[in-house]
C-alpha cells in the first residue's frame, strides 16, 4: 500500500512539474524575439537561440506572404527591414523558432501636416 501511495505521488509530482516546463518554454520563446523602429519605416528583427527548421515570413493584413525566409541555426540573428515600398496598413512578422510561433504585428500609418501662413503682396 505504502508503493503504491509514493508511485502516486511521485507520478503526479513528475506530471506537475512537466507542466510548469512547458508553460516556462512557451514564454521563453516569445521573449527571443525583438522587433525595433530604426526610424523613417525600417524596423530590426531580432532573435536569440535561433534553432534549426526556424523561417520568418512578413504577411498584410489579408494574410497574403509578402517575404518568407529560412533562418541559419545560431545564438543571434538580426536582420534590417525597410517598408518605405509598402502601402499603409496592418503587417505581421511570423517568426516559427523549432515549431514556437510569434507574431509581432506592425503598422504604417501616413499623416500629412497642412500649415497655413500669412502672405505678403
Amino acid at each position: 500500500m505504502k508503493k503504491l501511495i509514493f508511485s502516486l505521488a511521485l507520478l503526479i509530482g513528475l506530471s506537475v512539474s512537466s507542466f510548469s516546463f512547458a508553460s516556462e518554454k512557451n514564454e521563453n520563446a516569445a521573449a527571443k524575439v525583438e522587433l525595433a523602429t530604426m526610424g523613417g519605416l525600417k524596423f530590426k528583427l531580432s532573435l536569440s537561440s535561433v534553432s534549426e527548421k526556424s523561417s520568418m515570413a512578413i504577411k498584410d493584413n489579408f494574410g497574403e506572404v509578402l517575404y518568407r525566409t529560412n533562418l541559419p541555426k545560431s545564438d543571434n540573428y538580426s536582420k534590417i527591414f525597410d517598408f518605405s515600398t509598402l502601402n499603409d496598413g496592418n503587417y505581421i512578422f511570423v517568426i516559427n523558432n523549432g515549431g514556437e510561433i510569434v507574431e509581432k504585428p506592425i503598422t504604417i500609418e501616413t499623416h500629412t501636416t497642412r500649415t497655413a501662413t500669412p502672405a505678403e503682396l
